[in-house]
């Protein structure tokens, strides 16, 4: 993909305008949103309070009204960096959202071996997966859902594809793997999703939860023996955040998916301990129960 189409604005004419409105103003009108869907529509308001109280137990209620309070304010920023991406530069995306630990998989992959990049929906994923496939220096394959609707669909992947990024279905991922095993490239996926299979699930106790993970991640270690990483975002300040690659396993390791899963598991409970407010609290993250789970015919549950 050439410079000038990696520069150029995509997306929908609406996305495409206000992309090149200034930051400031996005945010500006992106926080009057916000305020609006948690104050007089109440959006998931009450989901991301229950979640909050049971993840954090001992907190006060003024201290759960804090981190709430920050958390749809950082929601109303994620929307305006999300129109903003349509317009942004390679480098500007670049220089808001550097890389620590490059380095690591550089060695992997000059070594010649592919590797497996793990993220989550803290902070900005959107531009997490647009910086990375700007640093990297090689083909970045990502899973993503795709929308119901098609047109929408195509927009999404055209904006999240602008700089180079190729989106495989979550379903044909394992497929993709096995076609492409002798290709140099990173997998990237996004592992906190709740697992609404009833097959597959791994359980395990996260932010003092019993927690239901997708296996694939940890399938696809075993399977091709990657090096794998988590990409840990923190904000630095508004607008502008860093990516921590924090090693996961080694190249041919193989862990079994259920110590894989509890590895990632691990390093993403440190940072959301670390940074709470910065999660997506009004995900549906437990709608499924461990307890419901395993009354169900069939669904496999491990600890």
């Amino acid at each position: 993909m050439g410079k000038d189409n990696r520069n150029a604005a995509v997306g929908p004419w609406w996305l495409r305008w206000n992309a090149h409105l200034p930051l400031s103003v996005l945010y500006a009108l992106c926080a009057l949103l916000t305020w609006t869907m948690r104050h007089v529509l109440r959006y998931r308001v009450a989901v991301a309070r229950d979640n909050l109280r049971r993840c954090f137990p001992t907190c006060s209620e003024r201290e759960i009204d804090a981190l709430l309070a920050r958390h749809y304010r950082q929601l109303g920023e994620l929307a305006a960096e999300f129109v903003k991406t349509a317009a942004m530069s390679a480098g500007e995306m670049c220089a808001r959202v550097p890389v620590i630990n490059l380095s690591l998989l550089q060695a992997e992959l000059v070594a010649g071996r592919s590797v497996l990049l793990l993220g989550a929906h803290q902070c900005n994923w959107e531009w997490s997966l647009q910086a990375v496939t700007l640093q990297i220096g090689v083909p970045l394959h990502a899973a993503y859902k795709p929308l119901h609707d098609a047109a929408a669909d195509r927009q999404l992947r055209a904006l999240r594809s602008r700089f180079g990024a190729r989106l495989i279905a979550a379903k044909r991922l394992l497929r993709e793997v096995v076609r492409g095993r002798d290709q140099l490239r990173a997998l990237a996926l996004i592992a906190d999703q709740v697992p609404s299979s009833s097959e597959g699930r791994l359980w395990l106790e996260f932010l003092g939860r019993d927690t239901a993970f997708y296996p694939g991640p940890g399938e696809i270690a075993r399977s091709t023996g990657y090096a794998a990483f988590f990409a840990a975002m923190t904000r630095r300040r508004r607008g502008h955040y860093q990516i921590e690659l924090q090693p996961i396993c080694a190249a041919g390791e193989r862990p079994e998916p259920l110590d894989f899963t509890k590895r990632y598991a691990r390093l993403l409970e440190q940072l959301i301990r670390a940074h709470p407010s910065d999660w997506t609290w009004t995900h549906r993250r437990w709608k499924i129960s461990r307890a419901c789970a395993d009354a169900g015919a069939g669904a496999p549950a491990v600890s």
